[in-house]
């Protein structure tokens, strides 16, 4: 389960780093008209909603996994070197 967390980490990590990438090519285009500025902001403002809800998911998936890793720390109870 540990390792499934960290592969949805590390997948959504690398879609967050594509849609940076994306809003900074974005924000380098230049427009020529009301229209094109209408259709950069409208793709801008998608791609940083995407942005967020990313950011917001991985929030998620860290503490689940903090919380498993935790957890299994807990159960395995102290070690024979940790016992006083």
């Amino acid at each position: 389960m540990i390792k499934e967390l960290e592969n949805r980490i590390r997948d959504l990590k690398r879609e967050l780093a594509e849609i940076q990438k994306a809003q900074t090519v974005l924000r380098l285009q230049v427009c020529r008209g009301d229209s094109e500025i209408r259709d950069k902001d409208a793709k801008f403002d998608e791609l940083g909603r995407r942005a967020r809800e990313i950011d917001e998911i991985l929030r998620d998936i860290t503490r689940k996994r903090q919380l498993l890793i935790f957890q299994s720390v807990t159960k395995a109870g102290p070690r024979i070197g940790q016992l006083q």
